[in-house]
């Protein structure tokens, strides 16, 4: 008899981060709506603000006695609420964020003794009940609004009327309906119990093989293409490639709204990821970087579930990158480099395993995300620039070696944007910064800032590749990256007589905002507002950009090459030490 092939693996996964603590409901419902102050909070998504109005005549018509409060989620609205409401409805959560979120700011108000229910689209009840489970609040009421009706109707208040019509009976009942036992004292979402070995048996390796990847991609550990086996031998291997201890716990994923914990990173959980990716152990101190980078508190979790296509950027700086043979010239972000590709891969798997994120459930992105399997990974070609890295600029060591993490804009006319260079025609250092320019200057959009309307255009970072020879002549020119910054700042900074009244209005608000949307990455940082508020008087000039960070500049390509460029919302890149 043939002797069976085992194929013994490490998972790939972490535990779901469970809540110390898990409460049920226990403010009592209102028992009527008849004479009662009904809070409708818009969260600001457009279109819900007409599904409101609706939900607000039917209010009114059906308990004339009522009074209807109009708000939107802002500074301060906890103390407005918990003194001008007796109950409140929070919506429309139309997307993973969305959903997520808005369930979490409605178990806030739970909590501090405000009963309310949560609106959502219907195809998110995953993201809203994970969201209530994450905040340790499972059992807070819930009403989804129809969403194969919804989206195509939200246009209007008209055209949503009957979508408000066949909800409202669901939303009366969940603001008057009498709390039960199993709503005040629900029970703990059993832990997920995950082995830590996976035993596949099979008559031949090959065999082995793909029944590996099948068991491995119905449990969604994979990313839909071939992996390397993580066996005890090759995991060992791999964590060779680091000093650090495999038990290391280097943080946690954020949950979308960046108030729970989802998965625990550690060293080991890295190292098995890495290894499914193809990864080798040089690579690995590279790969914990850039997970540190998507671990920082300060590092905005929107880009892992919302709708847009959103993906990551991640360069490379310093020695390490030519230790390790990364691609930094021609064909930079694609094929063919076994360290560019495969640390990019094992960023995903670990998104997929630690941060908990399978597409359709909490990654939501609606046609994908540019490069989804590897990201795009790049090194700076260092021996090609006249400058110094970037990461020496950023405070760094020459010696040393640095991974920046970037969420950037994706598919469409908000994605990677070629600026000049190349081969088929000719051009100018001149064209090129203008084209840059213009693209920067049109983040003065941001002074549109009206957040009763839900007009909260959102100040943008920008990486911006420039190719080798851009560079050679930007210093022949007297540039240096901090000069060229700065040129840019003041080239998009609009002249305060130019500036319309509206406009005017937008920034005073954005100065005195104060609100955790978007987790406050729209905010002025405090030692920005005088820069802004003595730029609002005669003569003075108002940046569009509202810190010099929020510029980024790497020099990387071949000869001849593109410069070219990404953004995103501010609070979504960070940098961190190689080591």
């Amino acid at each position: 008899m043939k002797k069976k092939i085992s194929l013994i693996c490490l998972n790939p996964r972490a535990e779901i981060v469970i809540p110390k603590k898990i409460i049920g409901l226990v403010v009592p419902r209102v028992a009527d709506l008849t004479g009662k102050r009904i809070g409708l909070v818009w969260c600001e998504k457009k279109g819900g603000e007409n599904y409101f109005d609706a939900v607000q005549e039917l209010l009114e018509k059906r308990f004339p006695t009522a009074t209807i409060l109009r708000m939107n989620w802002a500074a301060g609205i906890e103390k407005k609420l918990l003194k001008e409401v007796d109950t409140f409805i929070y919506g429309v959560g139309d997307s993973g964020i969305g959903a997520w979120e808005s369930t979490a700011r409605t178990i806030a108000m739970e909590k501090l003794g405000k009963p309310g229910v949560v609106i959502f689209g219907s195809h998110l009840i995953p993201n809203a009940k994970a969201s209530a489970n994450a905040q340790g609040m499972p059992t807070v009421r819930m009403v989804t609004v129809p969403s194969s009706e919804y989206y195509p109707n939200r246009v209007s208040v008209a055209r949503l009327r009957p979508v408000a019509e066949k909800t409202i009976d669901a939303i009366i009942d969940s603001l008057t309906r009498p709390l039960i036992a199993e709503e005040i004292n629900p029970r703990a979402k059993p832990r997920e119990k995950l082995p830590r070995l996976v035993n596949i048996t099979a008559d031949s390796y090959e065999s082995a093989f793909e029944t590996f990847n099948q068991i491995y991609l119905d449990n969604h550990w994979g990313d839909g293409l071939p992996l390397v086996p993580p066996t005890e031998e090759t995991v060992k291997l791999m964590l060779a490639g680091t000093k650090r201890p495999p038990d290391e716990v280097i943080g946690t994923f954020a949950s979308p709204d960046g108030l729970a914990a989802i998965g625990v990173a550690t060293i080991e959980k890295i190292a098995i990821n890495a290894v499914m990716a193809g990864a080798v152990p040089e690579y690995l101190s590279v790969i914990i970087a850039a997970i540190e980078s998507l671990v920082d508190k300060k590092f905005s979790p929107h880009v892992f579930t919302s709708e847009g296509s959103f993906t990551l950027l991640i360069i490379v700086s310093g020695p390490i990158a030519k230790k390790i043979n990364m691609n930094s010239g021609i064909g930079l972000l694609g094929h063919g480099w076994r360290a560019n590709n495969t640390i990019g891969r094992a960023v995903r798997l670990c998104l997929i395993n630690i941060g908990d994120l399978w597409p359709g459930e909490h990654d939501l992105a609606l046609i994908g995300r540019p490069s989804s399997h590897t990201f795009y990974v790049m090194a700076e070609n260092e021996e090609s620039n006249p400058w110094q890295p970037s990461h020496v600029y950023l405070g760094f060591k020459p010696e040393e070696s640095c991974v920046t993490v970037a969420a950037v804009m994706g598919y469409g006319g908000m994605g990677l944007r070629i600026y000049g260079g190349g081969t088929v025609l000719p051009w100018s250092e001149e064209e090129i910064l203008h084209e840059i320019i213009q693209d920067v200057a049109k983040d003065r959009r941001m002074f549109q800032f009206n957040p009763r309307k839900g007009d909260r255009a959102h100040p943008q970072t920008h990486v911006i590749v420039l190719h080798p020879e851009m560079v050679s002549e930007l210093r022949r020119k007297g540039f240096t990256i901090q000069s060229l910054r700065d040129h840019i700042i003041d080239s998009t900074s609009i002249p305060y007589e130019d500036l319309s009244k509206e406009e005017i209005r937008g920034i005073k608000e954005r100065i005195a905002d104060k609100s955790d949307i978007f987790f406050g990455s729209g905010l002025i940082p405090p030692d920005r507002i005088p820069v802004f508020e003595e730029a609002l008087k005669p003569g003075g000039k108002v940046p569009v950009i509202l810190t010099p960070q929020d510029i980024h500049i790497a020099v990387a390509g071949g000869i001849s090459g593109y410069s070219f460029g990404f953004a995103y919302l501010r609070g979504a890149l960070q940098t961190k030490l190689i080591c």
